[in-house]
């Protein structure tokens, strides 16, 4: 990535030039980096009890994780009461999972997940299901709140399952592993499939459209199948796609499709039926806080464009600021067959480091700061060293590897604010 933006920054005209401070403030520590849990809940029918399986997802950054001899480790509890609509008691299942890592860096990940997985049995019915997930070290309880569940066997509702492209080795066997986003498709540059099961195994494809935003993404028709009891089971904290006992589908698979979907709702439709219509979402988990106001994302660029250029993109209508900063991008992307765009990505990843991570004491915004600047044009530095001048004044200096650069950085006032000396 870091050769990308070299490429970007000489393509670029740069101008550091002096703006108004129109750059509105986000609350930068209220305002989660992605949501602290992701739950589903999914019901199979059986002869005479359905199975409900209940899954969770949980950022390492989200729990908290105790240093021993073997690393680092965390423990989650979920419990589950399932009572009828008049909330008179049926059952309670409760589960641990414990979690294990040997690095301080993995359990700040936003990118590395605890999942799991409860299965209980119920027959025809409606429920109240309430989930509570605690965080065993910090005795932290996720907020998921109550749901109903309607469980008729004559009612069911086939499931569109979102999964990992590559499939994952458990036990010599290789299985779909459920991407387990609240049923949603990530919005990243990963690749996802969709499975589309039919309960006619007789039927030998399927014709599917794809729409999002009023737009068909794709018409295919799909002869890609297995035939399968699908059930759900965990193997080394991943949740996969098993076979059951119950009744067999046939389910088809739809690939290549989640690169073409923008943020926001789609629809699969199947044989052009609408009573065969599947809705879900495309969502960006861990969006870059400033990107979540266009107006701010749009003023965050005066450190690589023209003023010109930025206040071109604020007279568009508020609706349209976004499609504008995204259209933007899209002239600098580094894989335009893709919606997902990695530099615009990386680029609002380095504002919001640089926000949070380089302010000063004196109230200068963390984008506003020398080391702010250098930060986001030209990412982490390979190497940081402190010490201290003659006059007894911090000095950090930041070392770049591929290409060569150096940067020093001395706090005159000490107050945190980092004046360029050198580069």
């Amino acid at each position: 990535m870091k050769k990308i933006f070299f490429v970007l920054f000489l393509a670029l005209p740069i101008q550091l030039f002096s703006q108004p401070d129109r750059y509105r403030q986000l609350n930068f520590e209220q305002l989660p980096v992605q949501k602290p849990i992701y739950t589903q809940t999914l019901i199979l029918p059986g002869d005479s009890l359905s199975t409900i399986y209940y899954l969770f997802k949980l950022p390492y950054q989200n729990i908290v994780f105790l240093k021993n001899d073997n690393g680092y480790n965390a423990e989650i509890r979920i419990d589950i009461e399932i009572t009828d609509t008049n909330f008179n008691f049926i059952k309670r299942e409760i589960k641990d999972w414990k979690i294990q890592t040997a690095s301080f860096d993995q359990t700040n990940s936003s990118e590395l997940f605890a999942e799991g997985l409860i299965s209980l049995n119920l027959p025809d019915g409606k429920y109240n299901i309430h989930p509570i997930v605690t965080d065993q070290n910090s005795k932290r309880e996720f907020e998921i709140g109550k749901n109903i569940l309607d469980v008729n066997k004559s009612k069911r509702k086939t499931e569109l399952l979102i999964v990992d492209s590559k499939k994952v080795n458990c036990e010599g066997e290789d299985f779909f592993k459920l991407t387990n986003f609240d049923g949603n498709i990530p919005f990243n540059s990963d690749e996802y499939n969709l499975i589309i099961p039919v309960s006619d195994l007789s039927v030998k494809e399927i014709n599917v459209t794809v729409v999002s935003h009023n737009d068909t993404i794709i018409k295919r028709t799909l002869t890609d199948f297995f035939i399968s009891s699908i059930s759900f089971k965990e193997c080394s904290g991943k949740i996969l796609i098993a076979n059951s006992k119950y009744q067999q589908t046939k389910n088809f698979i739809l690939n290549g499709i989640s690169s073409k979907l923008k943020e926001g709702p789609f629809s699969v439709i199947v044989n052009e039926d609408k009573e065969i219509k599947f809705n879900s979402f495309v969502s960006w988990y861990n969006k870059p806080i400033s990107l979540r106001d266009p107006e701010i994302a749009i003023k965050a660029l005066k450190h690589i464009e023209q003023e010109s250029i930025i206040d071109s993109l604020l007279n568009l209508d508020e609706e349209k600021l976004y499609k504008g900063l995204v259209d933007y991008w899209k002239k600098l992307d580094p894989s335009p067959g893709t919606e997902f765009n990695e530099l615009m990505a990386e680029y609002y990843s380095r504002v919001d480091y640089a926000q949070i991570n380089f302010a000063s004491l004196t109230g200068v915004k963390g984008i506003d700061t020398d080391r702010g600047k250098i930060f986001i044009k030209f990412g982490k530095p390979d190497q940081v060293e402190r010490a201290s001048n003659e006059q007894g004044k911090i000095v950090e200096t930041w070392i770049y590897i591929k290409p060569q650069r150096k940067f020093v950085f001395v706090d005159k006032q000490g107050v945190g604010e980092f004046s360029l000396e050198s580069s």
